[in-house]
């Protein structure tokens, strides 16, 4: 630690790290990428995140040695530790960490995709496979697919409440350099609103569909690089779904307003709906057999609402003019007041009764009217 303060003061006043400084982050990758590297213990993490805050472009050079570590790799146990690594940092750094390395990713410099691994029997060309042969493609298969993930968890941003979501590219600039101006109008306003639903929609869809490809096998659980991310992707696979489903909920308020959206949106609705019919009942088995795990018992797994077509036809449905009671049409006078703007709080017509009463008299009571034009009700008085 007082060797990185040193080498902290020295960093922050030039604008490339210096060797020793390099050499430690080094030293800490291959600690984390190693043959002994890919367990629960994050403490390697969090001194490659300690070195690299002590440096401005420590971070590049971090993202460069990675990427030659994975191209690097044949092994899929050694290209997993690699991934494993990045997924980690990716989560435990702060926004700004986080932030740099999307951006580092964006430019290449971090790549986490498509990794060497040479077990494939088909990649090298092998017409028979064996039984040792199955189970190393298996280790590549989970390993190309969590580099999938990663590369779509990169699109995806911790809040700071600790939730996921994904990640809109800021608009690109006009040629003068300066940001365009917003693309709705007040008019437009409800399709910009539902743009942003659909998109989050869409975004927790494909990232789904990852995670339920990855589920390992019993060869492939027995890595534990290989358990370590499979618990990283389940515990943010209920994240994703909590936001998913309140996506489709708020879908849910706005489906009499479905009709009203351009036809992109429409279709894009369509499509989403079409997808949650087929994807929830299979993220439903997923999980049902991620419970049936040693290493996963103890989650606590989200409720998984199976969307069926039913469900996705009524929320497509155009919204129907609601009856009268008992069939009758609104009577034109209460329509014409009620497009007027009147201050009656009434849809229809008052009318007002009066009923005749009888009332008896004593003999001491005595009934004073007035003229014979006037029949309002008067006080009796006494004798």
């Amino acid at each position: 630690m007082d060797h990185a303060g040193t080498g902290s003061t020295k960093a922050s006043s030039a604008a490339v790290p210096d060797r020793a400084l390099l050499s430690d982050i080094e030293a800490a990758i291959e600690r984390c990428t190693g043959s002994g590297g890919g367990g629960d213990d994050d403490r390697h993490v969090h001194e490659i995140l300690f070195l690299v805050s002590n440096a401005p472009g420590a971070i590049t050079f971090l993202s460069r040695r990675i990427t030659a570590r994975l191209e690097a790799a044949r092994a899929p146990a050694a290209a997993l530790r690699s991934l494993l690594l990045v997924h980690r940092l990716l989560r435990a750094g702060d926004r700004y960490f986080e932030q740099d390395l999307r951006g580092l990713w964006a430019s290449r410099d971090l790549r986490v995709d498509a990794p060497r691994c040479s077990c494939s029997p088909l990649a090298a060309g092998v017409a028979y496979v064996s039984a040792g042969a199955v189970v190393a493609t298996g280790a590549c298969a989970f390993v190309h697919g969590y580099s999938a993930y990663l590369e779509e968890r990169m699109q995806w941003v911790i809040s700071q409440a600790g939730n996921l979501e994904p990640a809109r590219q800021p608009p690109t600039p006009n040629h003068d350099g300066k940001p365009p101006p917003p693309p709705y109008s007040s008019s437009s306003s409800h399709d910009a609103d539902a743009e942003t639903l659909l998109f989050k929609l869409a975004m927790c869809q494909r990232l789904l569909d990852l995670a339920i490809q990855l589920l390992p096998d019993n060869n492939t659980s027995a890595c534990t690089a290989a358990r370590s991310a499979f618990g990283i992707v389940l515990r943010e696979s209920f994240k994703v779904y909590d936001a998913f489903t309140e996506g489709l909920d708020a879908m849910l308020l706005r489906s009499r307003s479905l009709a009203g959206l351009s036809k992109p949106l429409r279709v894009s609705a369509h499509e989403i709906l079409k997808k949650a019919c087929a994807q929830t009942p299979d993220l439903k088995e997923f999980y049902h057999k991620c419970k049936r795990s040693n290493a996963s018992k103890s989650l606590e797994y989200p409720l998984v609402r199976v969307v069926t077509p039913a469900q996705a036809s009524a929320m497509e449905m155009e919204p129907k003019p609601i009856p009268e009671e008992d069939g009758q049409e609104e009577e034109p006078e209460a329509a014409a007041e009620a497009s007027d703007g009147g201050g009656s709080t009434f849809p229809r017509k008052m009318e007002t009764t009066i009923s005749t009463v009888w009332v008896e008299f004593g003999e001491d009571d005595q009934l004073i009217s007035g003229d014979g034009d006037d029949h309002s009700l008067k006080a009796v008085q006494p004798n």
